[in-house]
């Protein structure tokens, strides 16, 4: 069984996300931050697979939710218990890609789903922890750090622990799906030709209102289909000279850019600076320049702290 301090870190980051479920093989699929619950504000999303929601975890408040976990789910929602820490995040990308029957998940983990049907929530669980493609493609995002320490350090009841949780609609059912629960929430029912946007709104909601009187700190993103994909099939579907095609053009431009950036960042946030910092102080100080700053750096700290009445 795989070491959970095998599993680093990774940051909350709809760029981040879409970069690790393409490492997975998954295609046509995007990240996309949730400002508001309003009605316009999700439909403007376009086709939603899920949405997953991190907070922070508080044990009293999580000791106080005495809500009933669903039973005979088995036979048409994948739901895995959470049996290492650091990927709460992946588990819920997990919990909304496996229980998605339009999402292309390519042939690992296609295989990953089909192998995992019959195992129950722990098992489950397990299987996440063991995989290899799963865990390779989370642990591509953990930051350089040159002097980590072979002792992992574990989290303590003074640290702060965040917490990833799944919003799915399966089989006309709507979801909760938390990893540390024994099971899903079932949080309703969902009519023919429901609007599972509108009827989950009210529950995330609720849940935040819980937390809101100690903690303001909270992140909503849905996973969407890929509206570059989108664009490309509306832009040939249309004739040279159409109104709406040099709309469409400019709308894929734009979108094409914002996945360019996002790329972009996520090789910064891999790359390891540390070479080139220790270089650059090596031909500063060749150059009898590193003392001086270092000197006008603690002379501009000392007038900071002389404005600010001494305040450190």
């Amino acid at each position: 069984i795989t070491d959970m301090t095998d599993w680093c870190t990774i940051e909350s980051d709809p760029g981040v996300f879409t970069e690790l479920v393409e490492q997975m093989g998954v295609k046509g699929v995007q990240f996309e931050e949730v400002y508001s619950l309003d009605s316009g504000s999700m439909q403007a999303l376009g086709e939603v697979h899920g949405l997953i929601f991190l907070f922070k975890w508080q044990q009293d408040l999580a000791q106080q939710d005495d809500r009933p976990t669903a039973s005979g789910y088995e036979d048409h929602l994948f739901f895995a218990k959470q049996v290492i820490t650091n990927a709460c995040a992946t588990q819920a990308i997990l919990s909304v890609l496996l229980n998605s029957e339009k999402v292309e998940l390519g042939e690992e983990l296609s295989n990953f789903k089909g192998f995992t049907k019959e195992f129950d929530s722990e098992t489950k669980g397990l299987a996440i922890s063991n995989s290899d493609l799963v865990r390779t493609a989370h642990n591509s995002f953990a930051p350089p750090d040159p002097f980590m320490s072979d002792n992992k350090r574990v989290a303590t009841k003074d640290d702060d622990l965040y917490h990833f949780i799944a919003y799915v609609p399966v089989a006309g059912k709507l979801y909760e799906l938390d990893g540390l629960k024994p099971g899903p929430v079932l949080l309703g029912e969902l009519p023919q030709g429901a609007d599972w946007l509108e009827a989950v709104a009210p529950a995330i909601q609720a849940r935040i209102e819980r937390y809101s009187q100690s903690e303001i700190r909270f992140n909503l993103m849905a996973i969407t289909a890929s509206r570059a994909d989108e664009l490309r099939k509306q832009i040939a579907s249309l004739a040279e000279g159409e109104a709406a095609l040099a709309e469409r053009r400019q709308q894929l431009a734009v979108e094409e850019q914002k996945l360019a950036r996002w790329k972009a960042e996520n090789v910064r946030r891999k790359h390891n600076y540390l070479p080139f910092l220790i270089n650059l102080l090596k031909v500063l100080a060749e150059k009898q320049q590193l003392v001086p700053l270092i000197d006008a750096a603690k002379e501009r700290q000392k007038q900071r702290a002389a404005a600010g009445g001494g305040a450190k």
